[in-house]
């Protein structure tokens, strides 16, 4: 099925459930993988044939290992994704599988497993991109290695307003404008609040 679900927008909540239900559904699988939209043409070449290592999600971002040292003597190719608004990274029984639409950045073929995938931003790379894009976003909520009393180290000396933090990614990795909405109004917090304390 599409994850995450067509027309919905994309938080961080909805970029863990694609890590975990990829991790069950793709994770130790070799596949055949092509650009059929040509904007990933160099990416797909290099993880074509390759057996996909591990899924993991940071906020709104997402990372595919492909291959590695203990499974094929090769460096992993390092797949990071950001769906923007309404990307979208579908699994599909082969014999049941549509065409490629025209924003299909990747297509992913093994057995009887058919993968699109469409996406604002597809970029590969090797494990600096991941620790390099990783440095950059603040803290996800969702993850074990989160850690809020660093957050909140940065959190109580930001000039900026709070509807204005919970949205910098920098500091909440994985919130949108929807959770940030919820999370003020259960709060009782008007957005234009100054956080500092």
């Amino acid at each position: 099925g599409l994850f995450p679900a067509k027309n919905s927008m994309v938080e961080g909540h909805s970029v863990h459930r694609v890590a975990r239900a990829h991790t069950r559904k793709l994770v130790g699988r070799l596949f055949k993988a092509t650009s059929p939209n040509g904007r990933f043409t160099e990416g797909a070449k290099l993880i074509d044939g390759r057996e996909m290592a591990k899924v993991e999600a940071v906020g709104k971002n997402l990372f595919a290992w492909f291959g590695g040292p203990k499974i094929d003597g090769r460096p992993a190719t390092v797949m990071h994704v950001h769906f923007g608004m309404s990307g979208r990274w579908a699994v599909f029984d082969a014999a049941k599988a549509p065409d490629p639409t025209p924003t299909t950045r990747l297509r992913l073929e093994t057995g009887n497993i058919v993968s699109h995938l469409s996406a604002m931003t597809v970029a590969h790379g090797d494990d600096d991109l991941y620790l390099g894009k990783k440095a950059k976003l603040g803290e996800d909520g969702l993850r074990e290695d989160a850690d809020p009393e660093a957050l909140w180290e940065r959190v109580k000396v930001s000039k900026k307003s709070i509807g204005k933090l919970l949205m910098d990614q920098a500091f909440f990795a994985g919130v949108g404008n929807i959770y940030r909405a919820e999370i003020l109004f259960k709060a009782g917090v008007h957005p234009e609040v100054e956080t500092l304390v």
